[in-house]
Parts: structure tokens; sequence; C-alpha cells
């Protein structure tokens, strides 16, 4: 599979010499994709906002996350996001950010469980991950009994079927997805356990240069407020966005 990888990627990126590959993946609303592919979002704009601070030309691109992640460690001039920062991954890019939070957070059916007080009390229930994705890692070392699904929206399907017992996702995208689908009466959170910095990271054999210009366009972009604007606009996330996700 990485000799495949490789090889693909010899193929497309001659033609991009000198963009910067920005991988992703769709996880509302950090990162959007549109019908259209276009690629926005609570993090997207923010780093867009910083590639054209920096004066980088970039190609953006939304793939599933095990694919944008591998694409990233396999191709130089290439960053990754949203990317949480890990003791394990810590060699594999050069990091930007924090670009924003998130909080990890255990979802259940309605009244079928009470507010857990700890990860202890769930050890032994099926917990819904994604292939890839850092809880999945996170709490298989812990020792919890998951369950990955290719993609986090298909655990939805999985809580409401009763295939998983809980459902580990970002508190702030699983209320939109929720919302969206009318489920809020019928999944409610049960535990937050986690809060981590989300980032750029890049490939350590990007540009020299592209990591300071990309760190200092952000202080820039606090300064002047349009960071703040940024997030203003995603305030009201699901409401404020009528583009299917």
């Amino acid at each position: 599979m990485r000799i495949v990888l490789v090889l693909w990627l010899c193929c497309i990126w001659p033609a991009m010499a000198g963009t910067l590959l920005l991988a992703t993946e769709h996880f509302p609303p950090y990162q959007i994709e549109q019908r259209d592919h276009a690629v926005s979002g609570f993090v997207a704009d923010k780093v867009i906002a910083m590639l054209r601070q920096a004066g980088i030309s970039y190609q953006l691109q939304a793939y599933p996350w095990q694919r944008a992640y591998n694409t990233v460690l396999n191709t130089p001039n290439s960053c990754l996001f949203s990317l949480t920062r890990t003791p394990l991954r810590e060699r594999d890019f050069i990091w930007i950010g924090p670009l924003s939070h998130s909080e990890w957070t255990l979802y259940a059916l309605r009244g079928r469980y009470h507010a857990f007080a700890s990860l202890d009390e769930v050890r032994g229930l099926r917990i819904g991950t994604y292939n890839g994705d850092v809880r999945n890692e996170y709490l298989n070392k812990l020792g919890m009994r998951v369950d990955a699904a290719p993609q986090d929206k298909d655990n939805i399907d999985k809580l409401l079927q009763r295939r998983i017992d809980l459902w580990v996702s970002d508190q702030f995208t699983a209320g939109g997805l929720l919302h969206q689908r009318g489920l809020d009466a019928r999944v409610e959170p049960v535990l937050s356990f986690n809060r981590v910095g989300l980032y750029l990271g890049c490939n350590r054999a990007v540009d020299a240069d592209v990591p300071l210009r990309l760190q200092q366009a952000m202080q820039l972009l606090k300064r002047d407020g349009s960071w703040g604007v940024i997030e203003q606009r995603y305030a009201r996330w699901p409401d404020m966005s009528p583009a299917a996700h």
C-alpha cells in the first residue's frame, strides 16, 4: 500500500512543483467539504487566511482522514490539518498553531446511561471511533473496547442501531451533526474527558521558510482581528450555513 501511494504521488506532484499540498478531511465545522469539493470551515478558513497572508501558493484537498495523513507523511511539500499533537506524532511533523481546540466527548442514546464520572466507568462498553483518528488511538492505548468505522458520521447510525454503546467525537462537531439530523433529543453527551489543541502539521521536508512564514502570518491575523472574525463566522454553526455538508 505504501509503494502504491508513493507511486501515485510521483505521478501527480511534478505538475504541482512549488505549490504546497494542503490535505484535510471533512470534519465539520472545522473542515467542511462542499458539493463542489471546495473546503471551508472554522479551521480551514484560518489556514487559508494564513497562506494568503504569507503569500504561499497551495492546493487544498479533502480526503478520508487516513489517506490525508499518509499523503502528507509521504509528500515533502505538504501540510495537514486539523492535527492533534501527540508524543507519538511529535517527530513526524513540523507543528504550527494551535489553530483551535477540541473537546473529546462520549455520546449515548438519551436515557440509556447516566452521566459518567471517568473513562474507567465505560470500560467494556463498545465505543464508536473511526479509522486513523487520534481518539481511536488514545482509547486503544487505554485498553478500551473500540469499534472503528470508515468515517465519523457513520457512528451516529451505529449508535441509533445499538451496534455501539457510545460514540466518541468532538463536542462542537457532534452537536452540529446531531442538530442537522434532528437527533438532539435522542442522543446526549455523557462524558467530556479530554481537551486538545488542533494544529497544522507539515512534512519535515517542507521548504524551510514555510513554517516560519505561516507562524508569523497566524500572529498577524490574531493582531489585526481577522482570527476573531473567522471564529465569529462559525459561532452559530450549523444554523449559519445553508450548504449541504
